[in-house]
């Protein structure tokens, strides 16, 4: 088996970039910021989300998804009060009865800039020196997409809400694109190619993950890329996407977007008997990733999500001098 030759010079902090969306990627992000200034962090955002807020200014002002930006900016503040009680306000959502459409003030923020500045990732820079981030967050694309995605009976549906808000008796999805074409931003193919580690997940796979392999030039980066590529699979399935996915599943489903690269390594989560949407590690699982970690990975006061301290940990274990424990 080929060993792939990292990036990471020993007299620089590694380049860590996380690649996702949704709630998954901001609990990661929560993790990984305790290691800084050890470690360099861009996460790469996908831009394409047509739900709630979002949707609302995407369609009002012709502009990409900001919701997922917003949480991932304000996951990466520094652990103070002053800088929380920014992030709250980034957060804050009004009351539908108020006239601004359940709008989160950041959301409102990231659409001003964007207006001000004439570019989505000058805009998001913007809001990070306001928040005062610990690190890096790079819209994964700077012009508005469309998802759509193929089903396995042949048909066909468009838009992220409508993949998201599927039901179990739905033919399950096949494959997933972009409605039109649309090119990946510099900033997040440079962050790319300078990358030590590669994250993919926690999140939706069609939703959150996979749409960040999507725009035109991501793929390739990640097909040369010299990092470690690390696919994190979610703790539970999710029926509108993945009902009754195995590990091996999610791991060919991400593999077959950069295909012939595959992830180096999988972190997945011990499973559970009690949850019947837990994802279970099947035999194909450690055959599809030369190197698979499995550990108790979910959050004591939320068992449905990661504890972003034992993600970090784990997903930092090749470089800190407490490795987790592999498979």
């Amino acid at each position: 088996m080929q060993t792939r030759q990292s990036n990471h010079n020993r007299n620089r902090p590694p380049n860590i970039v996380a690649i996702g969306g949704g709630t998954g990627l901001p609990n990661l992000l929560k993790g990984l910021k305790a290691y800084t200034p050890d470690i360099n962090i861009s996460a790469i955002v996908t831009t394409f989300d047509d739900g709630g807020s979002s949707g609302i200014l995407r369609n009002q002002l012709g502009i990409p998804a900001l919701g997922d930006l917003r949480r991932c900016l304000t996951a990466l503040v520094p652990d103070d009060q002053h800088s929380h009680t920014i992030a709250e306000i980034f957060n804050h959502r009004f009351d539908p009865h108020a006239g601004l459409d359940r709008h989160s003030l950041g959301n409102l923020i990231l659409a001003s800039l964007l207006d001000k500045h004439g570019d989505l990732a000058t805009a998001v820079d913007s809001a990070a020196d306001i928040l005062n981030v610990q690190g890096n967050v790079i819209p994964v694309a700077t012009q508005p997409g469309h998802l759509r995605a193929q089903l396995h009976d042949g048909s066909w549906i468009n838009s992220e809400t409508a993949i998201d808000n599927r039901t179990n008796d739905n033919s399950p999805v096949k494959r997933i694109q972009l409605q039109e074409p649309v090119t990946a931003s510099p900033q997040a193919i440079a962050a790319i190619r300078a990358a030590d580690i590669i994250t993919a997940g926690p999140g939706d796979l069609y939703t959150s993950i996979i749409p960040n392999l999507l725009p035109d030039g991501i793929a390739h980066a990640i097909r040369n890329s010299r990092a470690n590529l690390i696919f994190i699979c979610n703790i539970r399935n999710k029926p509108a996407e993945t009902a009754d996915f195995n590990a091996s599943d999610h791991i060919n489903a991400f593999n077959s977007y950069i295909t012939p690269r595959k992830a180096d390594t999988a972190i997945l989560n011990e499973p559970t008997a009690t949850d019947p949407h837990a994802i279970q590690i099947d035999e194909d699982t450690c055959q599809i990733a030369p190197k698979v970690i499995v550990t108790n990975l979910a959050s004591p006061t939320n068992p449905q999500n990661h504890d972003p301290a034992k993600l970090a940990k784990t997903v930092l274990s090749p470089i800190l001098p407490n490795p987790a424990y592999p498979c």
